[in-house]
C-alpha cells in the first residue's frame, strides 16, 4: 500500500470490494487480527457500473452514507481518525469516474482511499489466508467480484524455496514477490459469459482464460518444493470460492456422511464452518463439471444451500468455469477454503445497564402488554431480560455459526445447560429468541424439534422479538439500544381488535400454493405442538418511524436492508434454514410498516 504511516490499535479498516464493502474495527495488532466489530454493506460496485464503467451517483451516495455510519462507529470504539485505512480494489480501479468517486468520499469523510495495485491486492489476499490457518504452505487464490489473485505462501521454515526475490515478512512468512491478479472475478466472468452467443464464443473465452492462467503460473514463479507428487495444496478465499465450499458441504452431507435412502429429508454437514473445510482437487473438478453449464437464473431460483444467497448462486456457473480452467493449468492435490482473514473477534459482549435498559424499553414498547403478563404461557416477563443479556455473546463467532451457537446456549450441550429454574419449554423459547437475534439460520435438524415445544403462535412471537433485537444491534452495534434512541428511530405498536383464530389459519393454509409443501413433513407438522389459546396471542402492527433528518446510522444500506426486510422475515411461513424449506403454518401475528417523520 502507498500509505505506510504506522498506526496502532484499535484501528478501522474499510475494504471496498467489487461485490460489497466490508468494515472492521481491529482491537489489536497480531497475525490473527482480533476483530472487535465487522459489517458488510450490500453495495456491488462492479454490477452498478454496467458496461459503461461509470459508478452512478445514487450508488456513490450509498457508499458515502455507509462510510459516515462507519465513521460514527469508529468514534464509539475510540478509534483515532488517523488509525482508519480505506482500500479499494478492481471495481474502483477500472471505473471511468474513479477519481471523481474517490474525491467525493474524501470531501464527505476526510478519508483518502488507497487504490491497490493488482500486485498489492494479491499480496493482501494471501496475507489474509495466513491468518486463517496454523501453517500455510501452498498456492493462494482469492476470487472476488472483479478479479482473481494468485500467489503462494510458505510459513514453515523447513519448506525450501527457489525464489530468490520472494518477500519476507517480519514474522518469517514467505510470500511471492510476483503475485498475479487477473480480471476474471465471479461477477466479471459472469458478465463475459452472458455476452457469449454461441458455444464457439464460450470456448474461445475458455481458451483465453487458460492462456492467461498459464502465463500467471509462470509469472508467479512458484517454488518447486510446493509441488508434491499429487499436486499443489491450494488455499482458496473470496466469496466465489467460498460458495463452492458451502456447495461441496451440502453435496458431501447427502452422498458421503449419510448415504441417500428412500427419503426426501436433506442431511446437513456436521461442521458448517467454511474456514478449514477441504476437499480433493478431484472432488472440486467433479463439482465444477456438474454446475458449470447450469442456468444462473435457475440456480438463483432453485438452489437452497446454507450461506449461499440468490445472488451468489447466480455466479456459481462462472466460478465453476474459472475453476475448470484453473484445474487445467494447475495440478491440485487438495483445496482448503479460507474465510480470507482471521475473524477471531474479542469484542466486549456484555451490555452496560444503560444499554440493557434501552433495549428492554424498545422491545417492551414494540409488544402488546399481554405478552409480558406473568401468566402468559411464553413467560417473556422472565425470559426477555435473559435473552437481552445473552443477545450479544455470540456476536464474535464466525458469521455462519452465530445463530447456531446462540441456539444451543440454553440446550443440553450449551453453557447454560446447568442453569436451574428453566423448564424444557422455556429453554426452547430462549433458544429460538437467541437464534433469531442472530438471523435464524441454524443448520441443525433439532431446530425443528425444539420449535415443537413452543407452538405455532409462540414461534411467531419469538421470531418477531428475535428479529427486532437483530435490528436494534444492526443500528448501533457498539452502543445497542442507546444508539437507536439517539438516532431518532422509533417504534410504535398498534394492536388489532381481534386475535388470529384457528379458522383464520386454516384459510391461510388452504390458500397457499402446493409448491410450498413437502409431503415428508406435512402430516407431522403439528405433531408435538402444544394446544394454544388464540386469545393469548393478539396480533399487532409495528410502525417503524425513520428519523426526519438524514442519519448515517439508519440510512446506510446495511441497516435499511434489515428494516425493509423485517415484515417479510417475521411473517415467513417456512423455517428460516437454507438447507431445507419446510411448511411451518405459523399465523401472521405481526406486520411491519415503515414511514418517515
Amino acid at each position: 500500500m502507498t500509505d505506510t504511516v504506522p498506526f496502532k490499535a484499535p484501528f478501522g479498516v474499510v475494504d471496498m470490494g467489487s461485490n460489497g464493502i466490508r468494515f472492521g474495527i481491529i482491537s489489536a495488532l497480531a497475525r490473527h487480527l482480533p476483530v472487535a466489530y465487522e459489517e458488510r454493506a450490500p453495495i456491488a460496485l462492479l454490477d452498478a457500473q454496467g458496461d459503461d464503467r461509470i459508478i452512478p451517483n445514487d450508488v456513490i451516495d450509498q457508499v458515502i452514507t455507509s462510510f459516515l455510519r462507519f465513521k460514527k462507529l469508529c468514534q464509539d470504539a475510540n478509534v483515532e481518525p488517523s488509525n482508519i485505512r480505506v482500500i479499494a480494489t478492481e471495481a474502483t480501479r477500472i471505473a471511468i469516474n474513479s477519481k471523481e468517486f474517490l474525491d467525493r468520499i474524501y470531501r464527505a469523510t476526510g478519508w483518502t482511499v488507497s487504490l491497490l495495485s493488482k500486485q498489492e491486492e494479491a499480496l493482501i489476499s494471501a496475507s489474509g489466508i495466513v491468518g486463517s490457518f496454523n501453517q500455510v504452505n501452498g498456492l493462494t487464490m482469492d476470487l472476488g467480484g472483479g478479479s482473481v489473485e494468485i500467489s503462494y505462501v510458505i510459513t514453515s521454515a523447513h519448506v525450501n524455496s527457489d525464489d530468490d526475490h520472494e518477500s519476507l515478512t517480519k514474522d518469517g512468512i514467505r510470500v511471492s514477490a510476483h503475485p498475479v491478479s487477473l480480471p476474471y472475478g465471479a461477477a466479471a466472468l459472469k458478465r463475459k459469459l452472458e455476452k457469449c452467443n454461441s458455444e464457439e464464443e464460450t470456448e474461445n473465452l475458455y481458451n483465453k482464460l487458460v492462456a492467461e492462467l498459464k502465463k500467471a503460473h509462470d509469472e508467479a514463479q512458484l517454488p518447486e518444493s510446493l509441488l508434491q507428487k499429487d499436486g499443489y495444496k491450494v488455499y482458496m478465499s473470496g466469496g466465489g470460492f467460498r460458495a463452492l465450499g458451502y456447495l461441496s458441504m451440502a453435496v458431501n452431507a447427502q452422498d458421503k456422511i449419510v448415504p441417500r435412502r428412500s427419503t426426501k429429508r436433506k442431511h446437513m454437514y456436521p461442521i458448517p464452518i467454511i474456514n478449514g473445510y477441504s476437499i480433493t482437487g478431484k472432488e472440486l473438478k467433479g463439482l465444477a463439471k456438474h454446475y458449470v453449464h447450469k442456468d444462473p437464473h435457475y440456480l438463483m431460483k432453485k438452489l437452497k444451500v446454507f450461506r449461499i444467497s440468490k445472488r451468489r448462486a447466480g455466479m456459481i456457473p462462472a466460478s465453476c468455469f474459472l475453476v475448470s480452467a484453473i484445474l487445467d493449468v494447475f495440478k491440485v492435490k487438495r483445496v482448503y477454503f479460507s474465510e480470507g482473514g482471521a475473524y477471531t473477534a474479542q469484542s466486549e459482549f456484555a451490555l452496560s445497564q444503560a444499554e440493557f435498559d434501552a433495549i428492554h424499553a424498545i422491545l417492551v414498547n414494540a409488544l402488546p402488554g399481554l405478552y409480558l403478563d406473568p401468566l402468559h404461557p411464553l413467560q417473556l416477563h422472565r425470559l426477555l431480560p435473559a435473552a437481552i443479556h445473552l443477545s450479544n455473546i455470540t456476536a464474535h463467532y464466525p458469521k455462519e455459526t452465530r445463530a447456531f451457537v446462540a441456539f444451543h446456549m440454553p440446550l443440553a450441550g450449551g453453557p447454560l445447560a446447568n442453569v436451574p429454574g428453566l423448564s424444557h419449554r422455556e429453554r426452547a423459547i430462549l433458544a429460538i429468541l437467541l437464534a433469531f437475534r442472530q438471523g435464524g439460520a441454524v443448520p441443525d435438524p433439532i431446530f425443528y424439534a425444539v420449535q415443537a415445544f413452543i407452538g405455532r403462535r409462540g414461534i411467531s412471537v419469538c421470531k418477531y422479538v428475535g428479529r427486532l433485537m437483530e435490528l436494534v444491534f444492526a443500528v448501533s452495534p457498539l452502543h445497542p439500544g442507546i444508539g437507536v434512541i439517539d438516532s431518532g428511530l422509533s417504534f410504535t405498536s398498534i394492536i388489532h381488535d381481534r386475535a388470529i383464530t384457528d379458522s383464520d389459519e386454516d384459510d391461510d393454509s388452504n390458500s397457499s400454493s402446493s409448491s410450498d409443501s413437502d409431503s415428508e413433513y406435512e402430516d407431522s407438522d403439528d405433531d408435538g405442538f402444544e394446544n394454544e389459546d388464540a386469545s393469548s396471542y393478539p396480533s399487532m402492527r409495528l410502525r417503524i418511524t425513520l428519523p426526519e433528518q438524514y442519519s448515517p446510522l439508519v440510512d446506510a444500506p446495511a441497516v435499511m436492508s434489515v428494516i425493509e426486510s423485517l415484515d417479510k422475515k417475521v411473517n415467513t411461513k417456512k423455517f428460516d434454514m437454507d438447507e431445507e424449506r419446510r411448511p411451518l403454518k405459523c399465523p401472521s401475528l405481526f406486520s411491519v410498516e415503515i414511514s418517515r417523520k
